[in-house]
């Protein structure tokens, strides 16, 4: 029942946003922890001039060594405090679900793959900077590092995430 109430808080929330404080964008980023790049879709509601709430959702993806793989997708809830002149700065927390992809080859062919899938939960910090290009749209590029415990896969405690994209006012 608290998933369904808070499910319709926030869709209440967006839909009496005010038409100059939400955003909606995309982005392409590295990430050092999976050490390769992926993708984001980003939404952004601007409480007023100075705070605002924002999502941003992460694809990721690595080839390791032997054909093996690594992909992540991770879930961020953040806190965005306009500093002024475009700057920001966010803090808030992470959801990351990885799954390494074994791929067993026998001379040459491929005999299978095994799946093993895990998740954390972390926080994160990190700042970026906005440039408005045309009345509604604008390129941002962001930095921010994400501190959790990534398992077996890589040896740190955290990561690095930098980005750059596109946002769109509505």
């Amino acid at each position: 029942m608290k998933k369904y109430i808070v499910l319709f808080v926030m869709i209440a929330g967006f839909a009496t946003a005010s038409a100059q404080g939400f955003k909606a964008g995309f982005g392409a980023g590295y990430l050092t922890g999976l050490d390769g790049g992926g993708g984001s879709v980003d939404l952004i509601y601007e409480l007023n001039e100075k705070w605002g709430i924002s999502n941003t959702n992460t694809f990721a993806f690595a080839e390791i060594a032997d054909n093996d793989r690594l992909k992540w997708f991770a879930v961020d809830l953040n806190a965005r405090y306009n500093i002024g002149r475009g700057f920001y700065a966010i803090a808030g927390g992470e959801y990351l679900s990885s799954t390494f992809v074994d791929k067993t080859d026998v001379g040459g062919f491929s005999t299978g793959e095994e799946k093993f899938t895990s998740s954390e939960i972390g926080g994160n910090v990190g700042a970026g900077y906005v440039y408005n290009l045309i009345d509604n749209v604008n390129i941002f590029v962001e930095t921010k590092y994400t501190f959790l415990e990534l398992g077996d896969q890589v040896d740190d405690s955290g990561y690095l995430h930098a980005r750059l994209g596109l946002l769109f006012d509505f």
